[in-house]
C-alpha cells in the first residue's frame, strides 16, 4: 500500500510537489483555493510565470532552478495544451557591465551578450537567450487534471493548523506549501505578502523582455491570449485597489525598454491585475522539521523553483524514511 502524504496548498509549489510524489505515494492536497479559482487570496493564477533564472541564488537553489527548467522545457515540447511555451528573451541590466557572475549563461539555450550599441539608454549590459513562459490559467488546471488521473485527491478546506491537515489526510508526513499561509501554519513571522500590479495588453508581440537593477520591468506573453502581461512592481501595500499612477509608470518603463513598442497605448483599454506574492524576508524555505517538510517563500519565483523544490521535497522525505529504517 502506498504511503499517504498530505500537502497543504494547491498553488504551483503544491501541485508540482504532488506531481513529483504521486507516482510513488498516495497524495491528498488540502487547500482553500484550487486551480480554476480566481481572486486575490492566492498568488499562482496571477503570477508573471516566466522562467527567468534568479541570479542571486545558492548552489542548491541553482540546482532547483535547473531541475525546474528541464521539466518545463520538456513539457513545452511534449504538450502545448499545458500552457508552457518557448520564447526569445531579452534581459537588460543597469547594475552590471559583464556576465562574469551570471550562473545561468550555461543553462539557457542560445545565450549571447547584446552589443553595447544596441542597448537602450541607461542600460549597461544586456543578454539574449531562449526562455519559457507559462499561462497559469492553463497550466494550473492542466496539472490538476493530470494529478486526478494519477489518483491524487483534492480537499477544499481552509485549515488552521498542520495537525488538522494530518487528520484530514490520515498522513504522517505533511508538505507545507501554503505560501503566505505559512505565517500562521508554520508560525513563521518572516512570511509576508508582497503586492504586485500588472496589466494585460492585447498585442501580437511574441517575445519576453526583462529589466533589472534600479528598476524591475517585464513583458511576458500569455499563451493563447493574444496579449502580454506588463509589470512590474513589488510593494508592501495590502489593498487590492488599482494604482492608476503606477499604470502610467509601468507603460513608461516598458516603452523605454522596447524603444517605444507601446507608444500610444490607451491605458483605459488594458486589464488591470493585482495579486500578492508569498514573500519571506529570509528567503526560500525547503527543509524538514519532524514530520513536516516546508516548501514556501519563493515570492515571485514560485514557477521558476516549483519542480526543483518538489524534487528537493522528495529527497528530504525519502532521506527521512531511510533513516527511520536504519
Amino acid at each position: 500500500m502506498e504511503e499517504p502524504i498530505g500537502i497543504v496548498g494547491a498553488g504551483i509549489t503544491g501541485l508540482a510537489t504532488a506531481y513529483v510524489l504521486s507516482p510513488k505515494y498516495s497524495i491528498t492536497i488540502v487547500a482553500r483555493e484550487l486551480p480554476g479559482d480566481l481572486g486575490t487570496n492566492w498568488a499562482s493564477p496571477w503570477a508573471g510565470a516566466v522562467f527567468h533564472p534568479q541570479s542571486k541564488a545558492t548552489k542548491m537553489q541553482q540546482e532547483m532552478q535547473k531541475r525546474s527548467f528541464k521539466f518545463y522545457w520538456n513539457l513545452a515540447h511534449q504538450d502545448p495544451s499545458s500552457g508552457v511555451k518557448i520564447y526569445p528573451m531579452t534581459e537588460y541590466f543597469d547594475d552590471r557591465n559583464n556576465d562574469s557572475d551570471i550562473w545561468y549563461k550555461t543553462l539557457m539555450p542560445d545565450y549571447r551578450i547584446i552589443a553595447k550599441s544596441e542597448l537602450p539608454e541607461g542600460v549597461s549590459m544586456g543578454v539574449k537567450y531562449t526562455a519559457l513562459a507559462m499561462s497559469p490559467l492553463l497550466l494550473l488546471p492542466w496539472l490538476k487534471k493530470k494529478l486526478e488521473e494519477r489518483g491524487v485527491k483534492f480537499v477544499r478546506k481552509e485549515v488552521k493548523s498542520l495537525d488538522e491537515v494530518q487528520k484530514i489526510t490520515s498522513a504522517k508526513i505533511i508538505v507545507n506549501a501554503s505560501g503566505v499561509g505559512a505565517k500562521e501554519l508554520a508560525s513563521d513571522d518572516a512570511v509576508h505578502p508582497v503586492r504586485g500590479q500588472t496589466m494585460f495588453v492585447k498585442t501580437d508581440l511574441n517575445e519576453l523582455f526583462m529589466r533589472e537593477g534600479s528598476e524591475y520591468t517585464y513583458i511576458i506573453p500569455r499563451v493563447g491570449s493574444g496579449g502580454v502581461i506588463m509589470g512590474g512592481i513589488k510593494s508592501d501595500r495590502l489593498d487590492a485597489e488599482v494604482d492608476v499612477e503606477l499604470k502610467s509608470d509601468i507603460l513608461r518603463r516598458v516603452n523605454h525598454m522596447t524603444k517605444g513598442a507601446f507608444d500610444g497605448l490607451d491605458l483605459e483599454s488594458v486589464v488591470d491585475l493585482v495579486g500578492f506574492r508569498p514573500g519571506r524576508t529570509t528567503g526560500l524555505r525547503v527543509e524538514k522539521e519532524g514530520d513536516v517538510v516546508h516548501a514556501y517563500g519563493a515570492e515571485g519565483a514560485g514557477y521558476i523553483y516549483s519542480f526543483g523544490v518538489a524534487a528537493k521535497v522528495k529527497e528530504l522525505i525519502e532521506a527521512g524514511v531511510l533513516r527511520a529504517k536504519l
